[in-house]
């Protein structure tokens, strides 16, 4: 306890004789973030104490933070909602995975496959790699107290050649990675003998020797041979072998292979409504009253909505047209009786935007609308309040909740007026 509040103190200190713009611009959004003890006991641990390399890296990852996802995302966590979907797919893609169970020294294992290296952008891959290394990786108790080890596997073979990644896409993505809070117990490079050379260039090779730390690069290994010769090479460094994703002849084991991020998701949204809740509530239920009774009452003009109307544009306007109803059928509460909430998979998100749009409760939620597009517009304008009404409690009968942020970090349920 007396090394880590020394620690801290002499961090706070460095923090403010640095003057970081960037830090401080962070600390203006929300100081509180900032200075979570956490945060800094992870750069910290990383770093052996060492007070100025590790608020050294803290800046760094905070610059790199701001080009890559925002100046508005460097004060909070980076969530799923920051990715897009070629991000996603390439942390699905078998670029890394996170051997279960420990070496024999207790530490986490952590792949990292060569041959996806050569197919994809560098901001796309420090996005992905972003993410799981913050929140996935450094949260691991192990990671803190014994670190991680690195193994750089090449799935290459001589019918299967990888394109390898150029030289300045692995500066700049080494660069990013060497600025994250996880100290590398053990880097081991697992290479194939191929025509041209390595997988890894020999230029490549070096620049990644250089960028590590004199703690690393005295535990590195570079190892060449057949998978099967490989194995026996991590086995030999405490690394256990039934549970490497690779099996003897060089392929992925596709049922373990995202296992690893699976577990995160469901420990992640274990308490949000499961993902089959949400497909139940798609199945379309009856209304409590009948549509048929509304349509024998009086019609009124329905927006010069057509059956003959089609296009693509016209469809995107009545779901918009259905989709604005819906939402206002929900108001803010009175400045005197605000309730904050904490975001949920579930929730909808009142705002504009691709992290809104791409929230998974507003995707379920547009998905939802789609069922009720036709009862709806089939519906008399002074009989729409009451669709919406009776869709609004569906929602939150299956515990969705409509939310508005009001400021950074503060979130509000809106209250139904029905």
């Amino acid at each position: 306890p007396e090394m880590i509040e020394k620690g801290l103190a002499e961090f706070q200190k460095a923090v403010e004789e640095a003057k970081n713009p960037v830090y401080e611009m962070a600390c203006q959004q929300n100081r509180s973030y900032m200075e979570d003890p956490t945060l800094r006991l992870q750069f910290l641990r990383a770093n052996f104490y060492d007070v100025g390399t590790s608020v050294r890296k803290m800046m760094n990852l905070l610059q790199y933070k701001a080009k890559y996802f925002g100046d508005d995302a460097v004060a909070r966590d980076i969530t799923l909602d920051d990715l897009n979907e070629e991000e996603m797919e390439l942390i699905l893609s078998g670029l890394c995975h996170i051997q279960d169970g420990r070496d024999r020294s207790g530490r986490v294992v952590l792949y990292v496959f060569t041959h996806m290296l050569g197919r994809c952008r560098a901001d796309t891959l420090i996005r992905a790699a972003y993410y799981v290394c913050l929140h996935i990786i450094v949260p691991i108790p192990e990671v803190q107290t014994k670190g991680a080890v690195v193994v750089f596997y090449d799935l290459s073979n001589p019918g299967n050649q990888f394109p390898g990644p150029g030289l300045n896409f692995a500066m700049e993505t080494m660069q990013v990675t060497t600025a994250l809070p996880i100290r590398n117990s053990a880097l081991h490079f697992c290479l194939k003998p191929r025509k041209g050379g390595a997988a890894l260039s020999d230029e490549i090779l070096r620049v990644g020797v250089d960028t590590i730390s004199r703690h690393e690069r005295v535990r590195t290994s570079l190892y060449f041979g057949s998978d099967l010769e490989l194995r026996y090479h991590l086995r030999g460094r405490g690394i256990p072998t039934d549970t490497i994703p690779v099996d003897e002849d060089g392929n992925l084991l596709e049922d373990i292979l995202n296992s690893w991020f699976y577990k995160h998701r469901d420990e992640r949204n274990k308490n949000h409504l499961p993902l089959a809740e949400f497909d139940e509530l798609f199945s379309k239920e009856p209304l409590a009253f009948s549509l048929q009774s509304l349509e024998s009452e009086e019609m009124v003009d329905t927006g010069g909505y057509h059956e003959d109307q089609t296009s693509e544009d016209t469809e995107t306007a009545r779901h918009a047209t259905m989709e604005l109803d819906l939402v206002n059928e929900e108001e803010l509460p009175s400045s005197g009786s605000v309730a904050r909430v904490q975001p949920r998979d579930q929730d909808v998100m009142l705002g504009k935007g691709k992290s809104y749009q791409n929230h998974p409760g507003n995707v379920y939620f547009r998905a939802f609308l789609e069922k009720y597009l036709d009862d709806y517009d089939k519906s008399p304008r002074n009989k729409r309040p009451q669709v919406c009404t009776k869709l609004a409690h569906m929602l939150k009968s299956k515990g969705m909740r409509f939310i508005e942020q009001q400021e950074l970090e503060v979130w509000v349920e809106c209250d139904s007026k029905a």
